[in-house]
């Protein structure tokens, strides 16, 4: 296959005399100085970094260059049984005892505890480990050394095992998955890869001996194609050494099975793969053309940075592209985008992928209009000013990095050693790439990506995927059809793209300032709260957590229902879907994602039923931005025609065959069995349809027609001399007026409200893989304060952790289950309990009389080891969020709505100690005196 880097080469060969290197003399790219990295005697590769963000804790994570690639066709799907039974035994930690351990020190199974298993790899991950002990950090590791070499692979654990995956697959089996699984032979023709999907064969799952698992393992599972990964706020000696020693004893065997590589064959012209299913719910294709990647022993080196730079600007300038066509009401896709990245499931090819959405049952035009827009490219090139869009966003994002380093995420430097070890892609600091990286940007031209685009797209190695409903509304093209279809776009006459930026200013003409009239300290947030001359209050929080970031928001109480009885039904319920592209003045939403580039600025508007929330995130250099933004929004909100209809008709082509599926008639069923307001429904096309701009826009205007209504809150790294001016420049002139601002809520209105009472019912549909979906609600009208919303969120963490021991692990009727408890201030039943699940249909009477017993079992007996595990896990959190400038953003926003409320979070650790077992029996029988037990079923059609 011809390799597509020749592209990338020139630029390299520009870059390397830039430098006075010959590009075969390409630099390696430094490996990050922070990280220790070594190879024991066995083979076995460890990471290891200090990084105290967040402080006090580090992740473990071990890595296996292992997939279910490597399993022979009486296997498939040991590959991921066995990533399951390392949380079922071990040497060290027999049975459940190491995920029981590792919640008594607040590492939440599924949150902070967790795997995958891929085609080429397998990763387990130990996330947020607290640190201050080490006899934790050391146990950590112990537990890696046992899914290294000690699983215990007991057969009873195995046989219990088997129903548990069994019911993952039933709960992934939807359409789109049955599509996959009938084409990929297809789409992989003599390659594994087409027959090697991690899930596997139930056939397999059900019958393999159980030896055969442990043959797998001692095949695979061993250290010269292990990683294991330790960064955060370690002692990285100390670490190293235990290292040292605890996996020395490690045996590489003796003449170990070769890790073969599969690759992906060429295939001449276009492979097409047509499926449909009865669940599928909509026409979308994935037009696919296949490259080889880049040489493994390459992707070290600075030409991997040219490479991947090029690639990244190739996808968002296409991406440009296909947004802007989706302003187009006439545009025949709902939705489209591209990527270049590996080849559907296989690392060992690439592909630049153009996926789509159609509007209508018929899959051709939007195919068409989608092949279209890659041959613009191809043949016209991407403009000068696309790319330095898309150059501009990039390098601003990677300032913000570089600014930010001192406080890099730990998460983000696991992943970005695992890359390394998995794919030798660079491992640099922060630093050094974005030195690299201003030099590299400035070197590449649009020509040399325009030729590296060019050299992507051909008539070899091409794929077409088109994925359909099996419905009479919707036509199946045959291959023949869709071959003349792409080929009556290669004869067309296609004009080169024309890039129309607006120039003029988003605000024409600004009013005088305003003025601080008074500043107040509030102590219990450490914040400043300035009062402006229009009456408008503004509260601003200095951290030091991030050098380069401020979170805001502007928040106000009541919202939506005020508005219920002025709006129509399909304008209320379409609000929230169809309010996605508000523009500013004569500025569309369009025009803004452009004025927008190369500026660290978000803002999103999000209007409640009794709250509204202007959120965003900018950094200290652009937030006149962000003032100007909030300025316009609140001044000149509007909404063009032409993008409204686009908007319009997007959704409706999402939602045209959502009937089909389960999971959004499962949605429809509980909205209907829980609220009898018809504002409160599921979204329909008929609401998409029925929704005017007008009114729409009009329902925007009203949340945001007196400023007087919000508190506009700053959180970060803020100089108060800088932001001063912009406050009285944009916000203390906005129209206000206190004396006729909002209060909150004294009483919700009763038709927004959950219904009362005790009920089960029960819904059915066709189901293709018979499945049964549940929701369970337990409501309460209490007092709201923090007290009794630790309460709530506790008592959900409970249950859902014994629904996880009894009905995944002791029943197999399940493979995810949790349950979650909260509350709000809304007057009426602000408190519930709820849990959300697919099951075993067969198992559902004994599932309902379980999970049912649970939730009263709880008002007679919380044990205080269990108490103590979710209060570990709720204080580690909390004391993380305590150094995060979101978290101090978003609670100061739930304070500022409502007067009197109560403080959630500067307190809540101390909440959280104080909090006894009784506490948490008494709120929950409280909660089930009250008789509002509701259960929702969707059942397969018999």
């Amino acid at each position: 296959m011809k390799k597509i880097l020749s592209g990338a080469i020139v630029a390299l060969c520009a870059l390397a005399g830039a430098i006075g290197l010959k590009a075969q003399q390409m630099p390696v790219v430094p490996m990050d100085s922070a990280v220790v990295v070594g190879t024991l005697p066995n083979g076995l590769t460890y990471y290891i970094r200090h990084n105290a963000y967040p402080k006090g804790q580090a992740d473990f994570y071990i890595a296996q260059k292992v997939g279910s690639v490597l399993e022979e066709d009486n296997q498939r799907g040991l590959a991921h049984f066995l990533e399951h039974m390392c949380f079922n035994g071990t040497k060290n930690f027999p049975g459940n005892s190491l995920v029981s351990w590792l919640e008594s020190i607040g590492v939440k199974f599924g949150a902070h505890l967790n795997a995958y298993t891929g085609t080429d790899e397998t990763v387990y991950n130990i996330t947020n480990v607290p640190t201050a002990r080490t006899e934790v950090t050391d146990s950590c590791l112990l537990i890696l050394h046992d899914w290294a070499n000690e699983l215990l692979l007991d057969p009873e654990e195995i046989d219990k095992e088997r129903s548990v995956i069994h019911e993952e697959w039933r709960s992934r089996s939807g359409g789109q998955m049955r599509i996959i699984e009938q084409v990929l032979p297809t789409i992989y023709p003599n390659s594994r890869y087409g027959h090697r999907m991690p899930i596997g064969t139930m056939e397999v799952i059900d019958n393999f001996p159980h030896q055969a698992l442990r043959d797998y393992y001692e095949k695979w599972y061993r250290p010269d194609l292990q990683g294991i990964f330790i960064v955060g706020d370690i002692d990285v000696a100390r670490t190293e050494a235990k290292v040292k020693e605890m996996f020395a004893d490690i045996e590489m065997p003796a003449n170990p099975a070769e890790r073969t590589i599969f690759p992906v064959p060429d295939t001449p012209g276009t492979i097409y793969a047509i499926g449909k299913d009865k669940e599928q719910s909509n026409a979308m294709f994935f037009l696919m053309f296949k490259f080889e990647p880049m040489p493994r022993e390459m992707r070290s080196t600075v030409g991997y940075l040219v490479y991947d730079y090029m690639t990244s600007m190739i996808d968002a300038m296409l991406n440009n592209r296909f947004n802007e066509m989706m302003s187009n009401p006439a545009t025949p896709f709902a939705v489209a985008q591209a990527g270049i990245d590996n080849y559907l499931f296989s690392n060992t090819m690439q592909a630049l992928s153009a996926i789509g959405v159609a509007k209508t049952g018929d899959i051709r035009p939007a195919l068409e209009s989608v092949y279209r827009e890659v041959l613009r490219a191809k043949r016209g090139g991407f403009t000068p000013g696309e790319l330095q869009r898309a150059r501009d966003s990039y390098m601003a994002s990677l300032e913000q990095d570089y600014n930010n380093r001192a406080t890099q995420e730990t998460s983000a430097l696991t992943n970005k050693y695992i890359r390394h070890f998995i794919d030798n892609t660079p491992a640099a600091d922060i630093s050094d790439i974005y030195q690299m990286m201003q030099m590299v940007t400035q070197m590449v031209d649009v020509n040399t990506i325009n030729q590296l685009f060019g050299e992507m797209v051909t008539d070899d190695n091409r794929v077409l995927l088109v994925m359909l409903p099996d419905s009479e509304s919707y036509s199946v093209p045959t291959e023949a059809e869709l071959a003349e279809t792409m080929k009556s776009v290669d004869a067309e006459q296609i004009e080169a793209f024309v890039d129309n930026a607006k120039t003029e200013p988003l605000i024409p003409e600004l009013p005088a300032p305003g003025s601080i009239v008074s500043t107040e300290t509030n102590d219990l947030w450490g914040a400043t709260v300035w009062t402006l001359s229009n009456g408008v209050k503004v509260m601003v929080k200095q951290t030091g957590f991030k050098d380069d970031e401020i979170i805001f928001a502007a928040v106000a109480p009541q919202g939506m229902s005020r508005d219920a009885a002025s709006s129509s039904v399909a304008d209320f319920i379409a609000f929230e879907a169809l309010g996605s592209r508000y523009g500013i003045g004569s500025y569309t939403s369009s025009d803004l994602e452009k004025y927008l580039a190369g500026k660290q600025v978000s803002i999103n508007p999000a209007f409640g039923l009794y709250e509204r929330n202007i959120s965003g995130s900018t950094t200290p250099k652009d937030l006149p931005v962000l003032a100007e933004m909030l300025y316009g929004y609140f001044t000149s909100v509007n909404y063009d025609q032409t993008e409204f209809s686009a908007t319009q008709s997007l959704y409706a082509g999402l939602l045209k065959n959502q009937s089909v599926s389960p999971e959004y008639i499962f949605q429809v069923d509980v909205q209907k069995a829980v609220y009898a307001s018809p504002y409160k429904q599921a979204l329909t096309v008929a609401d998409i349809e029925n929704a005017t701009r007008d009114g729409i826009l009009a329902l925007a205007k009203a949340q945001l027609a007196n400023a007087a209504d919000y508190t506009f809150i700053f959180v970060g790294n803020v100089d108060l001399n800088t932001l001063r001016p912009l406050v009285e420049q944009y916000i203390a002139t906005l129209p206000a007026d206190p004396s006729t601002a909002t209060a909150a809520v004294a009483e919700s209105d009763p038709a927004f409200r959950m219904r009362s009472g005790d009920a089960v019912d029960t819904f059915s549909t066709k189901m293709e893989n018979p499945q049964t979906y549940c929701a369970i609600i337990e409501s309460a009208t209490l007092p709201y304060d923090s007290r009794n919303a630790k309460l709530a969120s506790i008592a959900g963490n409970i249950l859902s952790t014994r629904l996880v021991k009894v009905v995944r692990e002791e029943m197999g009727a399940v493979y995810s289950i949790g349950a979650r408890g909260s509350m709000s201030s809304e007057v009426g039943m602000n408190a519930n309990i709820q849990t959300v699940f697919p099951m075993n249909p067969d198992k559902k009477g004994e599932v309902l009389e379980v999970i049912k017993k649970e939730f009263a079992a709880m008002a007679e007996n919380i044990t205080d080891e269990e108490l103590s595990k979710v209060k570990e896990y709720m204080v580690k959190d909390m004391t993380e969020k305590a150094e995060r400038n979101g978290a101090w953003c978003g609670y100061m926003s739930v304070w500022a709505i409502v007067p009197g409320h109560p403080d959630l979070f500067t307190q809540a650790v101390e909440t959280i100690n104080s909090i006894t077992a009784a506490d948490v029996q008494n709120f929950v029988k409280k909660m089930n005196a009250q008789g509002n037990y509701r259960v929702i079923i969707l059942d397969p059609e018999k």
